[in-house]
């Protein structure tokens, strides 16, 4: 079995993560009561673009799914955001996002790594050749190695 683990989440907390669109926040907060718990599941605000919500859908099925439902959908946001998105536009993307970016909470305070972990980051990341991304995953390595002692 193997040792290796996704490292999105460390590699999300470590970098500089970008401020998210006031109104895309108030949208995330109430999608799951505007559009319910299925649609919820399957679909996330994502950005603005323009005077349009960006939406990502779990798939192409439910972005055609809720294009045809966007009037309705649109309507219930009205009534729970000031001001409501002028349209929405689905596009198929992730729909997963960590906690901490949902809730526009502060983030966690980051659990700094020792000496002795960023030794062993080094030696793990030493074969990449690129140094940008060596030493992301290096970082990304040794926040892992922190988080888990």
């Amino acid at each position: 079995m193997s040792d290796l683990r996704p490292i999105r989440d460390d590699v999300r907390r470590l970098g500089r993560v970008p401020e998210v669109d006031p109104q895309v926040l108030e949208a995330r907060r109430v999608w799951r009561e505007a559009v319910g718990e299925q649609v919820a599941a399957n679909s996330l605000p994502v950005r603005r673009s323009g005077d349009a919500l960006i939406v990502h859908c779990a798939s192409s099925g439910w972005a055609s799914e809720l294009t045809l439902l966007e009037r309705q959908m649109r309507s219930r946001l009205e009534s729970l955001m000031d001001p409501p998105p002028a349209r929405l536009r689905f596009e198929v993307g992730d729909v997963d996002v960590p906690e901490t970016v949902v809730s526009a909470g502060p983030p966690a305070p980051a659990i700094e790594p020792s000496d002795d972990q960023r030794a062993r980051a080094r030696e793990l990341a030493a074969d990449i050749g690129d140094p940008d991304l060596r030493r992301a995953a290096e970082r990304a390595i040794a926040a892992g190695l922190a988080r888990d002692s």
